[in-house]
Formats: C-alpha cells, sequence, structure tokens
C-alpha cells in the first residue's frame, strides 16, 4: 500500500485567539545559588559572634545531674560555651511584644536571624539551640542588682563585659548615694575596678556588703530558641552536574537579658 499523504506545507490560520506559548522551548536552569545568597546576607548583615552550647560535666552523675552552683566556668547555666567564630547574618522580625502567630507564641524580644552556611574564614556554620549570638558592634543599656564583694584586684564582674556605665548607685541609711566612673570607679576588662577608699561598705561580720544597682550598656547576647528549618539543603548546576549544596539557616532567637531578667537574689 502506497502512501500518497503529503506533509501539510502551511500553518493554521491565525485568529483573533490564537497566541504563541508563553513556554519556552527550554526551560533554564532554576537552581537556588547558596554562594550568592551568603554574599547578600554579608552585604547587607550585620557581625555576630556565634558561641556554640554544650551541656557543663561539672555535675556528680549522668543520673541525678547535681551541680556545683558556685562554678564561675558554666555561669552557673549548666552550659559551657566554646568556639567563638566571626559571623554575618540578618537580623529582623524583632518582637516588642507578646504576638500569636501561625508558628506559635513569640514572647518579647525574640527575633529570626538568617545566617550563612560559613563562617567568615571559610569554614562550615552550625547552629543548634542554647548556642549565643552576640552582636559586638552595638550596644544596649541592662541592669543588675548586686552586692558589694571586697575581692584582691577590687574588680567585680557583671553578667555581662560593660562597654560603659551610665549610673551606678546605692543606698545607705535611706540616702541616695552616686558612684561616678573615673572617680569611685573604672572599667577594665568589661569590669568595675573600685577606686581604693571609693568602694561600698562591707560587713564582714554578716559577710554582706551595700547593695548596688548598676545600668550599664553591653553587646546585646541572643540564645538560639530553635532552628526554624532543620537542614536547608538544594541541588545546584555545575558544569552539567547536580550537587547538593547547603542553604543559609534561619534560626529563632532572643535576648538573654530577656530570657533570664535579674532578681534581687541573683
Amino acid at each position: 500500500m502506497v502512501n500518497n499523504q503529503q506533509k501539510p506545507s502551511r500553518g493554521y490560520p491565525t485568529s483573533p485567539t490564537s497566541y504563541p506559548s508563553p513556554f519556552p522551548l527550554h526551560i533554564p536552569d532554576v537552581s537556588l545559588k547558596g554562594a550568592a545568597f551568603d554574599q547578600l546576607i554579608k552585604n547587607r548583615g550585620i557581625r555576630f559572634l556565634h558561641r556554640r552550647a554544650a551541656p557543663c560535666p561539672n555535675i556528680n552523675n549522668v543520673e541525678d545531674g547535681g551541680h556545683n552552683p558556685l562554678w564561675p566556668i558554666c555561669d552557673s547555666n549548666g552550659l559551657l560555651y566554646y568556639a567563638e567564630t566571626e559571623i554575618w547574618g540578618l537580623f529582623y522580625s524583632n518582637s516588642l511584644e507578646k504576638n500569636f502567630e501561625q508558628q506559635g507564641m513569640w514572647e518579647i524580644g525574640t527575633a529570626v536571624v538568617t545566617l550563612p552556611t560559613e563562617y567568615s574564614d571559610g569554614s562550615q556554620a552550625e547552629f543548634n539551640t542554647y548556642d549565643q549570638l552576640v552582636i559586638p558592634d552595638f550596644t544596649v543599656r541592662v541592669w543588675e542588682l548586686i552586692e558589694y564583694e571586697p575581692t584582691s584586684n577590687r574588680q567585680q564582674q557583671m553578667r555581662y563585659p560593660i562597654v560603659n556605665t551610665d549610673y551606678v548607685g546605692g543606698a545607705v541609711n535611706d540616702i541616695l548615694i552616686e558612684f561616678v566612673e573615673g572617680t569611685d570607679f573604672n572599667i577594665v576588662g568589661g569590669n568595675i575596678e573600685w577606686v581604693a577608699g571609693k568602694q561600698p561598705v562591707y560587713d564582714s561580720s554578716t559577710g554582706r556588703g551595700d547593695v548596688i544597682v548598676v545600668n550599664y550598656f553591653c553587646n546585646p547576647v541572643y540564645n538560639v530558641l530553635q532552628q526554624m528549618r532543620e537542614l536547608r539543603i538544594s541541588q545546584e548546576m555545575e558544569d552539567g552536574a547536580k550537587i547538593s549544596k547547603r542553604l543559609p539557616q534561619q534560626v529563632l532567637v532572643r535576648r538573654d537579658f530577656l530570657s533570664n531578667p535579674p532578681t534581687q537574689e541573683s
């Protein structure tokens, strides 16, 4: 049987409702470029110092977890911080009041931070719950109520390293007394160093010193509450081959001062 049919030589006639297909014959690569995202974060982000957290091993045994509350290494919170590393990140979604969102309840002082896949030195960045992020280029004002304690070097340590003080005062016999930086004390290594003869009173018979309030500026410290996504991985095309690469990460943080507010007993 002979096929006498010929291929069509003319296209279909056009009409007002005939439009070319909007889809291209070849779909270009739509890979997520992690390196470009990292570069954007570095160019538009701020500098952080990332401290990794680990449980403090200074306990009686694993079963009861009894911990020495006076051990200064872990600041009595049961956590050790190590490997402080510089990294750049985008800081946004600051919460100034309690909100109820789809993801859950957002407390005061919470925020979301987007961080790249690598530290400034090129090593892989890793984040986990209880880690800390410090903003070294900015300061916030905090306060503490403490008792004066005499030491051999006349220094008294605050919860955070002091950049400069805003107000330091105490009360003796219902009289308010103000201590002036540069006159009554100096800031040395982030600590208050009292000038000899200018320090508050310490009663050796009771073992208690005068109560003073210290309002000071320090670098804000944020605790990582959780990762917004457990692991972010995508595939990129390199030289015609698919390669799995990590993408920038997001963490939910809260300022440490608001997570663990100071009290008169602390």
